[in-house]
């Protein structure tokens, strides 16, 4: 009887080991079977993430081709409309302005900045070196008398003015109304002998600023010659700077 009860015994704890060896394989059948699938699920994850990303980079890189064609097409716009304005004005100023002003029929030899004003808008570049002064100067017709000394030719008087110490003002006139009223100034100061180059660096909202280099400062009395020197008046002077009102006609 005892060898019976510890053969059923054995026999007990055998099937017992077979069902924990059998749950054990499936269990780990389940985890082999949950891993596949999560790496099929990165797998798909990655893929659909990176064909999003092509797509949304494809999208955004249209985006901006058409934002620039846009930007183009009103650069060349924006191009005509200041070559009709400009027209316009010098149309306009033809008939009134003094010869001594229309200078130019483009305000880009100015080099001017502007920000506000309409004329100046379509006229104006970015600031760039003004050219130097023309070697002669253009004579003024006017009716010889016998009593009047003999002028020196221009050539003559620019040998005789000393450049070496030269000296920078800055010129700021508050009232300048049109664009070739500023033109003018800028043409009639690089006449003058002592003055070396004029180089503009502002014209907006009726304030023209230039810097001249000459033999010696600029001063008020240096505008004597200019058509608009009737209108001048002084707000403030000193060695480095001029600044003038231009009172309305």
């Amino acid at each position: 009887m005892a060898g019976s009860d510890s053969k059923r015994l054995v026999e007990s704890e055998l099937d017992l080991a077979r069902e924990r060896l059998a749950f054990y394989e499936q269990f780990d059948e389940i985890i082999r079977q949950n891993i596949a699938s999560s790496s099929a699920l990165l797998k798909e994850a990655s893929t659909r993430h990176e064909a999003d990303f092509v797509a949304e980079r494809s999208q955004h890189r249209a985006l901006l081709a058409d934002i620039l064609d846009d930007l183009t097409a009103l650069q060349s716009q924006s191009e005509r409309l200041a070559r009709r304005v400009t027209d316009a004005l010098d149309n306009l100023e033809g008939g009134v302005a003094h010869p001594a002003e229309r200078v130019a029929p483009e305000a880009s030899g100015l080099g001017l900045t502007a920000e506000a004003p309409p004329e100046a808008a379509a006229v104006v570049n970015a600031a760039t070196r003004a050219t130097r002064k023309s070697a002669q100067r253009g004579a003024e017709t006017a009716t010889p008398k016998p009593a009047t000394p003999e002028i020196p030719s221009p050539a003559a008087t620019a040998a005789a003015t000393d450049f070496s110490n030269p000296t920078t003002t800055t010129l700021l006139v508050h009232g300048v109304p049109r664009a070739s009223a500023a033109l003018g100034l800028k043409s009639y100061i690089e006449k003058l002998d002592f003055v070396s180059t004029v180089e503009p660096r502002e014209f907006a909202a009726g304030l023209l600023r230039l810097h001249i280099d000459g033999a010696r400062p600029f001063a008020l009395g240096d505008l004597s010659g200019w058509s608009l020197a009737d209108r001048v008046k002084l707000r403030s002077a000193s060695n480095d700077l001029l600044e003038l009102d231009l009172t309305p006609a």
